[in-house]
């Protein structure tokens, strides 16, 4: 059980960092590194009709308005800030058609709750549709429950929906 948590909020730490690392450079757009690195084009997009809903119902507590997609190196991140430090989103996906979820960490309830395939361990499933430039992404995220860990894994159905130009 211990473990499976440890995963978890693994997951969900590693996918904050990527996306927060991402972004870094992204006022750069085309630049070469000092390594001579071929240029890297980067889009962000903050601005879109965007809906996040856990069981059906919005995610309260999360800052639609601070919701980013950046699109880098066949990579789309997706993440949010947080109202009061309580709920928060990441999403990796590798850039295909269709896109594909690496990794999905949100926090809902208190309880960090993740999709993930890592070295043969599958946790929750998504599924990721386009259409244009939105990106919905559906699916059941698990984790534990942070209230009673004792009862094991909880998993709940998602709906992501987001413009990333």
């Amino acid at each position: 059980m211990k473990r499976i948590l440890a995963v978890g909020v693994g997951v969900l730490g590693c996918s904050m960092l990527l996306m927060a690392c991402s972004d870094n450079n992204s006022s750069s757009k085309g630049s070469s590194s000092a390594t001579g690195a071929a240029p890297t084009s980067v889009s962000v997009a903050s601005s879109g009709k965007t809906s996040v809903k856990v069981e059906g119902n919005d995610l309260q507590g999360l800052d639609l308005n601070s919701v980013t997609c950046v699109k880098q190196g066949g990579t789309i991140n997706i993440a949010s800030g947080a109202v009061g430090g309580q709920q928060g989103l990441g999403v990796v996906m590798k850039d295909g058609q269709p896109p594909t979820v690496q990794s999905l960490g949100m926090v809902v309830d208190g309880n960090a709750l993740a999709v993930s395939d890592n070295m043969g361990m599958k946790t929750g499933s998504a599924d990721v549709k386009v259409d244009g430039s939105t990106y919905t992404i559906t699916g059941e995220a698990a984790g534990a429950d942070m209230k009673n860990p004792m009862a094991g894994m909880i998993s709940k159905k998602f709906e992501i929906s987001v413009t990333c130009k």
